[in-house]
Parts: C-alpha cells; sequence; structure tokens
C-alpha cells in the first residue's frame, strides 16, 4: 500500500473510483435503472449524486431528456422522504436519549424574536432545504437535516420536489440543448 492508502496503479480515492464507475455505468444498458437507484439513495446514504449518470446519458442519447430528468426527479424525490424519515428518527432519539425539550422559548425583544427553539430550527429551514435542493448541495444533508430539525413533511416535501424538478430538468436539458459544454458546467467527465 502506499502513503495514500491506494494500492499500485490506482488512481484518487474512494470517492473517485466511485465516480468513475457510476459514470461508467451510465454507458451501460442498465443506465436508466442506475439512474432511478441512485437517485432514490442520494437523498439518504450515497456520496455520488445523480447528475453523474444523468449527464454522460443525455449527451448519449438528448433526445430522451425530458424521461430521463422525470425519472430522476421522481426517484429522488422518493429518496428524500427516505433521508427525511432517517433524520426525524435520528431527531427523536437524541431528544429522547439527551432529554432535550424543543420548546425552550427563544426571546430576544432587541431583534423582535419571540418563538422557541424548534420555531427558531423549522419556521424557515424549509427554505433552505429548497434553496441547497437546487444548489450542488448532497441532497442527503438537506433531507437528514430536514427531518433532524423538524421541517413540517408538507413543507420538506414542496421544497424539495420544487428543488429536485428544477435541478433535474435544468441540468437535462441543459445538456440536451448544449451538449458537451454544459458538461463542463457541471464538472462530470465524460
Amino acid at each position: 500500500m502506499h502513503a495514500t492508502g491506494h494500492g499500485p496503479g490506482r488512481k484518487g480515492g474512494f470517492f473517485t473510483r466511485l465516480r468513475e464507475r457510476i459514470v461508467a455505468l451510465s454507458r451501460s444498458k442498465h443506465a436508466h435503472a442506475a439512474l432511478i437507484g441512485v437517485s432514490v439513495v442520494d437523498g439518504s446514504v450515497l456520496p455520488v449524486p445523480p447528475f453523474a449518470l444523468l449527464v454522460p446519458m443525455v449527451l448519449a442519447e438528448p433526445k430522451k431528456w425530458f424521461r430521463y430528468a422525470t425519472s430522476g426527479t421522481i426517484a429522488s424525490f422518493i429518496g428524500g422522504l427516505i433521508g427525511y424519515l432517517l433524520g426525524h428518527l435520528a431527531m427523536l432519539g437524541i431528544a429522547s436519549a439527551f432529554q432535550i425539550d424543543t420548546e425552550v422559548p427563544l426571546r430576544f425583544a432587541a431583534l423582535g424574536i419571540d418563538t422557541t427553539l424548534r420555531g427558531a430550527l423549522t419556521d424557515h429551514f424549509w427554505m433552505l432545504a429548497l434553496l441547497c435542493s437546487i444548489l450542488p448541495t448532497p441532497f442527503k444533508v438537506v433531507a437528514i437535516g430536514s427531518g433532524l430539525v423538524g421541517v413540517g413533511l408538507p413543507e420538506f416535501m414542496i421544497a424539495s420536489l420544487i428543488g429536485r424538478t428544477v435541478r433535474m430538468y435544468g441540468i437535462g436539458f441543459a445538456c440536451a440543448f448544449f451538449g458537451e459544454h454544459a458538461s463542463r458546467w457541471f464538472k462530470v467527465k465524460v
């Protein structure tokens, strides 16, 4: 083993090799199923975004961009719900184990703040979930974090559905209509 922890002849770390395998999978006959699977687990555990599959798939078959974006959006939404549930279960366990009372009042008269800890975490967190669903933020962080801080499920669902739709369709459209130039914007090597 080298000092980097990799055997001879191996380039990059674990995540680099995983990304390379996923991009290679995008060229296989199972690419569409892989896109769906990766999109689902992206909301909870997988460190490689579904765009590593979506970009090369759309570049290879631009006329199918809408189909791929739709599948990716639906699957990512389902994965987000799984991540949200994991975060919610973790929140219940942490609150119970450490006897955390989230209804502790927070009052800052000078700033006009009169809420509870739970209110401060949840009142506007869904907007952060929306923003982070669009931006290149790991979706699992958004999903698990939303469940962890207690964002309402309807608010999370709306934010993630809008965010994932914008992101998937935006990337799919850009790759279909701008081709290889778009792949450089998204930093996916094909």
